[in-house]
């Protein structure tokens, strides 16, 4: 084995440690989510539970895959690709599909309302195209690896790695941008829905830099410091990422509602929690009413507020 790879365990090691944690996080966050909402649709419950399922099979395969290598074959330099990297590494880009999936059709909701050729739902429709490219790219990665059955041949697929992470990366970013840009066009007079608004752009910031730092980080170190483990820093915690800020957004929806609440007893409110956005009474000044999608609508004089639950 070349020294920098053997030199590069502890990458290994660190990168096992880091998701480990962020699964155990996904968990309890899943744990939460259950609990706290039970009257959401089957298909939003259904989407969390995939997730959950393929980023437990990509940690159970990836501590396979150490345990193989560390502890069966102690002692001796292993170099060899086994069945356990590819299925760990094929869980791993499912699961950031799934969410992406699921954002982009929250998404959805919103550029239906704006025709099916205009600015957003081209930009939407780049967005599927990107995760498809994403998955795609990242199934085609996952055969190769299978074939090549050596981390020392594991250059020969970085043309398919940098089109995946790069595929990644621009799509996180331009759901980031797009949520960011629609919820602020929304801001209005009202100080309660601006906060509200605040709130949930501050959370779709936080998911999407996240996720496409840590596709970044593979990226770069993949290609800067080859014949290294080094890129599992970034690859191996990914998924898990994708899993964490799906969750954390789907269980911030009730912490922003109470926040606002608290802010004013008196504010008249609707329930959240239909997948079709409705339309409120009409409002005389100084009332709002909320209603929601899998988001919230917050809707104010002529102002209308829809914070995806991201």
């Amino acid at each position: 084995m070349p020294s920098l790879m053997d030199a590069t365990y502890g990458a290994w090691f660190v990168s096992l440690f880091i998701e480990t944690i962020l699964y155990g996080m996904g968990l309890l966050q899943a744990w939460i989510y259950f609990t706290g909402r039970p009257n959401d649709a089957v298909s939003v419950k259904s989407t969390v539970l995939v997730v959950l399922t393929l980023e437990t099979i990509q940690v159970a395969f990836f501590f396979r895959s150490s345990y193989f290598r560390f502890v069966e074959r102690f002692g001796i330099l292993q170099t060899d690709l086994i069945w356990a990297d590819s299925l760990q590494l094929l869980a791993a880009y499912l699961s950031a599909f799934t969410v992406q999936m699921y954002f982009a059709s929250r998404i959805d909701k919103l550029t239906k309302a704006r025709g099916k050729f205009g600015i957003s739902a081209i930009g939407l429709y780049t967005i599927f195209l990107l995760a498809f490219v994403q998955i795609v790219a990242g199934i085609t990665q996952t055969i190769r690896t299978y074939q090549i059955r050596s981390y020392l041949k594991i250059d020969e697929t970085k043309a398919i790695t940098t089109l995946q992470t790069a595929a990644s990366v621009a799509c996180d970013l331009l759901i980031t941008t797009y949520l960011c840009l629609f919820l602020t066009r929304q801001k209005g007079e009202i100080k309660k829905t601006n906060s509200m608004v605040d709130m949930l752009i501050y959370d779709a910031i936080n998911r999407g830099s996240l996720t496409a730092v840590s596709s970044c980080l593979t990226m770069v170190l993949f290609l800067a410091l080859p014949d290294t483990f080094w890129f599992f820093l970034g690859l191996a915690p990914s998924s898990k990422l994708y899993m964490n800020s799906m969750l954390a957004t789907l269980n911030t929806r009730q912490r922003i509602r109470d926040k606002i609440a608290t802010a004013d007893k008196g504010w008249n409110s609707i329930p959240m929690a239909s997948l079709a956005t409705t339309n409120g009474p009409k409002k005389t000044q100084g009332q709002a009413s909320i209603a929601a999608v899998d988001f919230e609508t917050a809707s104010v004089g002529q102002s209308s507020v829809v914070g995806i639950a991201l």
